[in-house]
């Protein structure tokens, strides 16, 4: 007891005298300095290469929750980069992940719900500081001339700052302005060996909205945004390596509603069972499995964001195998030439 005793007050003695340390201003300075030149190196660090597709979860939850950024997936090949979607909180995941900013190509919106659209100028603002070579282009449903003019105004004050600032040379002011292309379903986009498809989500009353599907050197990834289950869901993901769809707990929500009215908060009730009708719940996903030839089925974009594992046990709740819950900074790896789908957890 007596020794145990004199661990416990030599390791106090220890983390205080290290506490002191802290406050001398030339330590400080070792740690900074330290610190920074790690940072750096981290940055400087190209991004791997490789031959697969990949698949990164850049943001993983709705509004409905806390503790994820809102909805935004990031796809990219060897020679390709894109992200779906462009939720809150997600531009600093994207940074987290070191994914190669300078290079991305579009930015593909399901709908314009304000946890899609929230961070456009922030990833527009990333990526323009990074080096991006042109402008980078929004690819949306009808309406996304409307979202793109009205940020592109919004900021013209901010861009015209950091122009006079950094100089023309580093931030090319017409870098910094926001294109935009309506699309319409069916193929929206081929370049080299990469195919993408736009099909409507039924996702009522908004209007047009959209899901995508990646096809990428005999690889797919169907990302659905705000979707119920339909014949388009199921005729998009035909053959499908991945699905990362929207999907709604009903166990949670029907509880949480029922909660909410026993303690007098009608209103916040009625917008939760609002929300029930116009997402995926996770018996229609399991179905959507049991037609289909999907191989793999990530949850996403999760309503309510699970607080802990039993939440997420729920939303698995008679699933098979191959279901699983995204969560923030999980990416999938496709190798070319191969069945497999390698999960990268955080």
């Amino acid at each position: 007891m007596k020794i145990t005793l004199a661990i416990v007050i030599s390791l106090l003695i220890i983390v205080g005298a290290g506490r002191a340390l802290l406050t001398l201003p030339a330590v400080q300075d070792a740690v900074i300095e330290r610190g920074t030149a790690l940072l750096a190196k981290r940055g400087a660090e190209p991004f791997p290469e490789s031959e697969s597709l990949r698949v990164y979860v850049c943001g993983s939850a709705s509004p409905l929750g806390t503790g994820q950024a809102q909805a935004c997936i990031a796809v990219i090949t060897p020679e390709h980069f894109f992200l779906i979607d462009s939720g809150a909180g997600s531009t600093d995941n994207i940074n987290r992940l070191g994914l190669p900013a300078d290079r991305l190509q579009g930015l593909l919106l399901t709908h314009f719900h304000s946890d899609h659209i929230a961070e456009i100028y922030e990833i527009n603002l990333a990526s323009w500081v990074q080096g991006r070579p042109t402008p980078l282009t929004v690819y949306g449903p009808y309406g996304v001339a409307e979202v793109t003019n009205a940020i592109n105004g919004a900021y013209r004050q901010d861009r015209r700052y950091r122009t006079g600032h950094h100089g023309e040379e580093l931030l090319p002011p017409a870098l910094g302005v926001l294109a935009h292309k309506s699309i319409l379903p069916g193929v929206i986009l081929q370049d080299g060996d990469l195919t993408i498809t736009a099909y409507v989500a039924e996702h009522p009353p908004i209007h047009p909205a959209v899901g995508y599907r990646f096809d990428y050197r005999g690889r797919s990834v169907v990302i659905s945004g705000d979707s119920n289950v339909t014949d388009k869901t199921l005729a998009i993901v035909e053959g499908a390596d991945l699905l990362l769809h929207d999907a709604l707990s009903l166990p949670t929500l029907t509880a949480l509603t029922e909660a909410l009215n026993a303690e007098g908060q009608s209103r916040q009730s009625k917008i939760v069972s609002d929300v029930i009708d116009y997402h995926a719940s996770t018996d229609a996903l399991i179905e959507l499995g049991q037609q289909s030839n999907v191989d793999m089925v990530a949850f996403y974009h999760l309503v309510p964001v699970p607080p802990t594992s039993l939440f997420e046990d729920v939303f698995l709740r008679g699933a098979p195998d191959n279901f699983l819950v995204a969560e923030d900074l999980m990416w999938f790896e496709l190798p070319i030439e191969s069945d497999d789908i390698i999960v990268h957890r955080p």
